[in-house]
């Protein structure tokens, strides 16, 4: 009897262990079919209507994951995430400016404190425009093609990242990459990069004020809002960024609303460089099929105003519509 007592005194225990542990298997399944005016410029290899994966006519690129967190005892908690895009046109790995896991790889400690994060994560300027941008950070959004976020990409490597608690609504996200450990640095020895956002998020409104600075190099900011009406939402936001000797990079407005037609969301959104004289558009629909899985339309057009190397003239505009189907899980 006694020993029988031990052993289920064990497994208990061991119960007890497992239910404060959770690993999670999640992701996205994404594919649409659709066709460019301009073929390069919306990563496509043709201008004929074509089945396409991980490209900007996709809402979002299709990805696994998986995601755990253990209850430390406390108040403390530990957690890691690693994600790895995919390409459902061929199988094949869709590279995030990484490696094999380039979304996601990093490890993070959380309590009453916030949460503080390590390794390769999106940027504290990515959550900070996505609290008021209206498509999701969709591949196709306007404001994600024409200004980035805050003028920067979406995800930083080897990151130190603090997020705070909700405090009345308001939340704050600072981040920075160590010393060498970011190629686009200049300067030796010196830090490389920092991220810093404010949000606030209370009933029907969202807003935030996002920046970034590279250390000798890019610097952006971005402050947006949005307001839910009920019948509709509402959003806006004023975009800056350009080089350390002050050369703009882009700075403009965007202005956009979504509303509910049935079951049926309707969303345009517009987002004009004034500097380039470049406005970019995105006209989208999603019909949900269930909590999980929705349909899309979308027709977007790129300005591309900017003069490069690659477009001396500023004149490209390119197009494109696609219609497809989201599964997340």
């Amino acid at each position: 009897m006694k020993k029988t007592l031990i052993a289920l005194a064990a497994v208990a225990a061991t119960g007890a262990a497992f239910a404060q542990s959770s690993v999670t298997l999640y992701g996205v399944a994404d594919i649409s079919l659709g066709a460019a005016s301009d073929a390069g410029t919306m990563n496509m290899t043709s201008d004929s209507f074509q089945a396409i994966s991980a490209n900007t006519l996709n809402n979002g690129n299709s990805r696994w994951g998986v995601r755990g967190v253990e209850d430390l005892g406390g108040g403390l908690k530990a957690g890691f995430n690693f994600e790895q895009g995919l390409s459902l046109g061929d199988g094949s790995v869709a590279k995030s400016g990484g490696g094999e896991f380039g979304r996601a790889a990093n490890l993070s400690l959380m309590g009453n404190f916030g949460e503080v994060r390590l390794g390769r994560s999106l940027s504290t300027s990515f959550y900070a425009v996505t609290m008021w941008e209206l498509t999701g950070a969709a591949n196709y959004s306007a404001v994600g093609n024409q200004f980035g976020f805050a003028g920067a990409g979406p995800r930083n490597s080897a990151a130190v990242m603090y997020f705070s608690p909700n405090m009345g609504g308001f939340t704050v996200g600072a981040s920075t990459v160590l010393k060498g450990n970011d190629a686009s640095t200049t300067i030796a020895g010196e830090q490389s990069k920092y991220d810093l956002s404010l949000g606030y998020a209370n009933g029907p409104v969202a807003a935030s004020f996002a920046y970034n600075k590279v250390q000798d190099g890019n610097e952006g900011w971005a402050l947006g809002g949005k307001y839910n009406f009920g019948a509709f939402t509402i959003a806006g936001s004023y975009q800056n960024a350009e080089t350390d000797a002050g050369v703009t990079l882009g700075e403009g407005f965007t202005i956009g609303g979504t509303t509910n037609i049935g079951p049926v969301a309707l969303t345009l959104d517009i987002a004009r460089d004034t500097e380039f004289k470049d406005t970019d558009w995105v006209l989208e629909a999603k019909y949900p099929l269930s909590k999980r899985t929705f349909v899309y339309a979308v027709a977007m057009r790129d300005g591309k105003g900017k003069v490069t190397v690659n477009n001396p003239t500023g004149a490209i505009n390119a197009s494109g519509y696609a219609v497809g189907i989201r599964h997340n899980f």
